[in-house]
């Protein structure tokens, strides 16, 4: 598996695995085959509530391949209840934590005791002393610093090797930069040649952060933007390959760490297998030329004020 070095030196794999939401057994055989396909990153999020069968799941690969935990790259995130335990029908929107009128941010130290009850959680689910990267699931407002301070500690402490931010953009790095305080690693966000964003993701590289993407393949469903659907036909058919790949080739040449999600056998491999190709410059260009910013997912449904 091809990697990339973040700026604090720890390799992470160039492309992983989405699980959400996949539970159970459905997740267990799916962590085998994707293993077999090559995978090595796992992303999920403790509001994801399927950490637990996550580390069944680790467990009954290591198990069955023979294989340990330093061969995986495990990402997850530190996130607001937006929904029910073990109910993945949407909750409160606004979350139940991360905000200066809930009641449970008005203890001493509540920022500090949530954020380390919910990585400890996490170690134990996913039943590993320490997690490769774990990313803050939204700029939460009202408690932005105080999650980050918190994440550096448990950095500074050598249960996480690196660092995060999901769905944020240029004043929140400058809000972390300014302070002189460690710089995030990573930042995951929703991009494709339909929502490139692209000075969000340059402006990140430039302060050395580099950028995963989730639903990468969120576009193969857009039936109605005839010329770019043509477009990823066309070039499918160049090169043997199915529309999906040409998407995950495109984040891959940028320079972003794609995570497709998916629970078959034969897709999982094929949405690994896009390093025997290379996109000309003017395959390239013509599909970033498609952007029309065009945000399928609402970053700021569960942080107003975005």
């Amino acid at each position: 598996m091809n990697t990339i070095k973040l700026h604090n030196g720890v390799e992470m794999p160039c492309i992983g695995l989405g699980t959400y939401p996949i539970f159970g057994d459905q997740l267990k055989q799916t962590v085998l085959s994707a293993y077999d396909a090559g995978y090595r990153l796992i992303d999920t999020a403790d509001n994801y509530y399927n950490e637990e069968d996550l580390g069944n799941s680790l467990s009954n690969l290591y198990k069955k391949r023979g294989n340990v935990r330093n061969d995986m790259f495990l990402v997850t995130k530190i996130s607001d209840e937006l929904y029910r335990q073990g109910d993945i029908t949407p909750g409160m929107n606004r979350g139940i934590y991360f905000w200066k009128s809930s009641p449970y941010m008005q203890a001493p130290n509540a920022c500090h005791d949530i954020v380390n009850k919910k990585v400890e959680d996490s170690l134990r689910f996913l039943k590993t002393d320490f997690i490769d990267l774990i990313l803050m699931h939204r700029p939460y407002p009202d408690f932005f610093e105080e999650i980050w301070y918190e994440m550096e500690q448990l950095y500074k402490e050598g249960k996480v090797r690196a660092i995060g931010l999901c769905n944020s953009y240029e004043r929140h790095l400058d809000t972390l930069l300014c302070k002189g305080i460690i710089a995030p690693m990573v930042n995951q966000v929703e991009t494709s040649p339909l929502n490139t964003k692209s000075e969000v993701i340059e402006y990140y590289a430039s302060k050395g952060v580099k950028t995963m993407v989730y639903s990468p393949l969120q576009t193969l469903k857009y039936k109605n933007e005839n010329n770019y659907q043509e477009y990823l036909e066309q070039l499918a058919n160049k090169y043997g390959k199915n529309k999906g790949q040409i998407i995950l080739k495109y984040n891959v040449q940028r320079g972003l760490i794609p995570i497709p999600k998916s629970t078959n056998s034969k897709r999982l491999a094929l949405n690994i297998d896009v390093f025997d190709f290379e996109l000309t410059s003017e395959e390239f260009n013509n599909l970033t030329s498609f952007n029309k910013d065009l945000q399928y997912l609402p970053e700021s449904k569960g942080c107003p004020g975005f």
